[in-house]
């Protein structure tokens, strides 16, 4: 797992995650229902709110990128299997494929999904398929370009440092 953790800072540190989504005209390593999948429980994990969400910085595609090009085969099906678990409990809870089910019923199934993932151990060697999707959400989407510069504030040559400036003039964090 730390392997995979590493490679995954290492690799994004060197390609952002726009330019990843962008070379990617079709799915590699997901089906178009299981990106699709992934794209909505993105979405959920960064909604759009007064910035853009998930889905706009092309998140999906991003994921999609890191499983084809970066995660062992092992780790890829663990993932595809979590993907598979997401439907399997929206079927047994609402009797119909977690995309067809009303919001409130998908969210109820990623807040149990969370709760466990919470929970759970790492002792175990597998880190719980949740976790690693809002890993892979959270690390493309701040480092696209909608992430860096309309979520988070960009500077692409610091200026002077100022060591105690009062939040309220600087509003949100920096990405650089």
């Amino acid at each position: 797992m730390l392997g995979v953790s590493l490679l995954t800072f290492l690799f994004i540190r060197l390609i952002p995650g726009d330019a990843i989504a962008a070379r990617l005209g079709t799915s590699t390593a997901l089906t178009p229902d299981q990106l699709a999948l992934v794209a909505t429980i993105a979405e959920h994990i960064l909604p759009e709110t007064d910035t853009p969400g998930a889905r706009t910085a092309l998140v999906h595609r991003f994921i999609d990128a890191m499983l084809a090009d970066s995660y062992p085969p092992d780790e890829r099906q663990h993932f595809l299997a979590g993907l598979a678990d997401v439907d399997a409990r929206a079927q047994r809870s609402s009797s119909r494929a977690f995309l067809r089910c009303a919001t409130t019923e998908q969210r109820a199934v990623l807040d149990q999904l969370d709760r466990e993932a919470f929970a759970a151990t790492l002792d175990r060697g597998t880190t719980p398929f949740f976790r690693t999707m809002k890993e892979l959400t959270l690390v493309g989407y701040y480092t696209s370009e909608i992430g860096a510069t309309r979520e988070l504030r960009h500077a692409p040559v610091p200026g002077r440092f100022e060591g105690c400036v009062p939040l309220d003039q600087i509003g949100r964090a920096w990405a650089v």
